[in-house]
């Protein structure tokens, strides 16, 4: 199975505008600790570079997981399930589960409770990235591609879905170059029109 190309160069540029959003934020986290890096509550380039490549780190092992697991599921029956990968505060991804009940659930209803459990977990600041994967389609030239969506988002103010084409040749799975877009935050934080602003 191959693997996706590129995905890890295209992260930085959405998150060095992401991770700006965030400097507040954690400066609160650092008001007692008079050696962290942001006692002072800002971020110098060197500061901020080491923040991006945490956050990059982070979706790229939960981005390598899913594509993996899609991939090998495409493999064995033709077509991958909805998916969620979180990276704990101890820096290991996990898998997301859903109740057996749930399982049997359409796949949009898994999303949508797959969202919502995700909230739950970073709002009790358990989780540092969430991600949520799940088959869908992408105009292209007059031609409907096979793609896997992947929304995703990281505390340090990362959000964004990117549609990833998908083929099966040969009972083979391989994965194109992903197309990106910003997304609202749904998980870590509101929306700004969530909160009145």
């Amino acid at each position: 199975m191959k693997t996706c190309n590129g995905i890890g160069k295209r992260f930085v540029l959405a998150m060095i505008a992401g991770c700006a959003i965030s400097t507040a934020s954690l400066a609160q986290d650092a008001i007692d600790r008079e050696d962290h890096v942001l006692s002072d509550g800002k971020l110098d380039d060197k500061d901020l570079a080491a923040v991006v490549a945490v956050a990059q780190r982070h979706l790229r092992e939960m981005t390598d997981q899913v594509v993996n697991q899609a991939g090998d599921e495409l493999e064995e029956a033709g077509i991958f399930r909805p998916m969620a990968f979180m990276v704990m505060k101890s820096d290991k991804v996990q898998q997301m589960r859903l109740e057996e009940e749930a399982e049997q659930a359409p796949g949009n209803v898994k999303v949508l409770m797959y969202r919502a459990g995700l909230k739950a977990i970073a709002r009790r600041g358990e989780i540092h990235a969430a991600v949520i994967a799940y088959p869908g389609s992408v105009e292209k030239n007059g031609e409907t591609i096979r793609a896997m969506a992947l929304e995703h988002e990281h505390r340090l103010g990362v959000s964004g879905i990117k549609l990833i084409p998908v083929r099966l040749e040969d009972g083979e799975a391989s994965f194109g170059e992903p197309m990106s877009q910003d997304k609202p935050f749904q998980i870590f934080y509101d929306a700004k029109e969530e909160r009145g602003e």
